[in-house]
């Protein structure tokens, strides 16, 4: 009978032995296990914080790419409006000339650029390029002379002569450097008074950019 019981003492601290052991694999592997998701849950706030600050500086990035493009927009239309510099102007009424007159071609066909100015005869240039003028002058009048000069800034680069005659007409074309804000006229440089000059469309003034620099 003793030896049953020490049978069932023996076998009861083999079953608390295996129990304690159990318990401490158990309390060994979820000590392990919540390493692992604490370890995982800082990467996974890791990435959330790297996401977030990749989603600010995408943001930036679009801010940025939409201003380039309404800049680009805004030069090219610029841009278009430098290229685009040309006028014509013819004089509308026979008008007597004297010395050093500056003529007033003052009905305009085109002035893209608005380089043109009718109250003064001026072209300015808006933008510093290769330039090419023209100007015809049709006289009035047998006794009419008519000595004019395309003007750059004060100086002559180009004259034209037109007498009396039968309506007599000269024409003159040049090809300019210009940088932007210089000017040029067209002149008239004779000096006896008298001399008048045909309107009606047919004495005309024009000028267009060639090339920007």
């Amino acid at each position: 009978m003793a030896s049953v019981h020490t049978l069932q003492l023996v076998c009861l601290c083999v079953v608390a032995v295996l129990v304690t052991c159990d318990t401490d694999i158990t309390q060994e592997v979820l000590s392990t296990l919540n390493k692992q998701v604490q370890t995982l849950q800082a990467a996974f706030q890791s990435q959330q914080d790297h996401i977030h600050k990749q989603d600010g500086t995408i943001v930036l990035l679009k801010n940025r790419i939409q201003e380039l493009e309404a800049e680009t927009h805004e030069l090219k239309r610029n841009g278009a409006e430098l290229s685009n510099v040309g006028f014509s102007a013819s004089l509308s009424t026979t008008t007597a000339l004297g010395d050093s007159q500056i003529v007033v071609f003052d009905t305009v066909v085109t002035n893209d650029g608005n380089g043109y100015d009718t109250r003064h005869g001026h072209f300015t240039a808006p933008v510093a390029g290769l330039y090419a003028f023209s100007v015809t002058v049709m006289c009035y009048g047998d006794e009419s002379e008519i000595h004019a000069a395309i003007v750059r800034d004060g100086q002559k680069i180009g004259v034209v002569f037109a007498n009396g005659n039968h309506f007599d007409n000269g024409s003159k074309l040049v090809v300019v450097r210009l940088q932007a804000g210089q000017m040029v006229w067209v002149e008239h440089t004779y000096d006896p008074s008298g001399n008048k000059i045909n309107g009606a469309g047919y004495s005309s003034f024009s000028g267009f950019l060639i090339r920007a620099y």
